[in-house]
């Protein structure tokens, strides 16, 4: 179990760390393999069987929102009934419409489960949809899985009304939408996929959102056996035609890719599991905490210091302080004969301005005396 929690942390960190490039391309790959479906459903138009369109088309769903891509899925479709007649095109338009009126609009968190049913009945592993869907999306995916049942189901008399109108002999009072809509609503396999999906749905979300321990995992176990028994009474009863062997088959890998679903999304101990109640002054809380587990703490290594290496870092902490107080001293000292240099020539300035007066007081005397007076005779 630590190992595969490992890899499982590993590669979420991967993917966090390289979003921008991992989702696109994980997009890419999912939207390829949809239309590669798709055209195996609907494969009446020219424009889709080129390589490059549905390169193209993949690109762009791995660059958009899940209802776009829906729609551009939708539009794949509905150009592929146009192909088989304008009656089948204007039927398909319609029900997508009423599809994407009644529920998509309104939950486009859930449109790509209209896609997923398809994609897995193409697949043949169509009984794995109700446990998956109810571990990924709960009770809102009950509506869009039973509309992606009516999709395939609906690319199945699509093909006949095709052969048919491609026949050599066609009878002229053949009407494409009345042969459609007849053939589904008599047709008792796709009932019985649509109740039995509904059921499985609701009880393996109710029980996977209990607070016993290991809650997910019973209810991983108890959607699939329901989904066993449900599929083979009413396909007994109704004589729908169901297989048991492709029932069993398909259930155990929904269950695998439920438990991988889950493991992905979180693994707790439930072994460190507390409880804790607590009250104000409205309500009185009952709490229970379950830790996750994940990768384990990787122990921290510590570096023990020998003796020598003790002494020599107090030596080199000794020698620095040494070298900064040998700087201080010195620079003290330049700082105390500047000082003392700038009062000696203060003092000596102050000794030569006397005597510099003295003479300039003496000049004019003896200018003075070197005139000549007038009143001399």
């Amino acid at each position: 179990m630590t190992g595969l929690l490992t890899i499982k942390d590993a590669i979420r960190d991967f993917l966090r760390k390289y979003d921008e490039i991992t989702t696109p391309i994980i997009r890419f790959i999912i939207a390829l393999i949809v239309f590669k479906s798709v055209n195996s459903m609907y494969g009446y138009s020219d424009l889709f069987d080129k390589g490059v369109v549905i390169f193209l088309l993949s690109v762009i769903s791995a660059l958009v929102s899940d209802i776009v891509v829906v729609l551009l899925v939708g539009a794949v479709m509905c150009v592929n009934a146009f192909a088989i007649s304008v009656e089948v095109g204007v039927l398909f338009l319609l029900i997508f419409i009423l599809m994407y009126g009644l529920y998509m609009r309104m939950f486009p968190d859930c449109s790509w489960i209209l896609i997923l049913v398809p994609v897995l009945y193409t697949l043949k592993i169509q009984y794995s949809i109700p446990i998956i869907v109810a571990i990924f999306v709960g009770l809102p995916g009950a509506v869009p899985a039973a509309f992606g049942i009516v999709v395939f189901y609906f690319s199945q008399y699509a093909r006949e009304v095709y052969t048919t109108l491609h026949a050599a002999v066609v009878d002229e009072n053949f009407q494409p939408i009345t042969y459609i809509v007849k053939e589904l609503s008599k047709d008792k396999e796709m009932m019985v996929a649509a109740i039995v999906f509904a059921i499985v749905i609701v009880i393996t979300n109710t029980i996977h959102r209990l607070s016993f321990d290991y809650s997910w995992y019973v209810a991983i176990g108890v959607g699939a056996l329901c989904n066993i028994i449900c599929f083979i009474i009413c396909g007994t009863v109704l004589d729908a035609g169901v297989g048991g062997g492709d029932v069993v088959l398909g259930t155990i890998i929904g269950v695998l890719l439920a438990v991988i679903i889950q493991m992905c999304k979180s693994v707790v101990d439930y072994s460190r599991k507390e409880s804790v109640q607590f009250e104000d002054d409205e309500y009185y809380y009952y709490v229970k905490a379950i830790p996750k587990l994940g990768e384990p703490t990787k122990e921290k290594s510590v570096k023990t210091m020998t003796e020598s290496n003790n002494k020599e870092r107090d030596d080199a902490d000794v020698k620095r302080r040494l070298a900064e107080h040998a700087a201080t001293v010195s620079r003290d000292r330049r700082s105390m004969e500047e000082s003392r240099q700038r009062q000696s020539s203060l003092q000596g300035q102050r000794r030569q301005q006397p005597s510099g007066q003295s003479q300039s007081r003496q000049r004019p005397a003896s200018q003075s005396s070197s005139r000549p007076n007038p009143n001399r005779k």
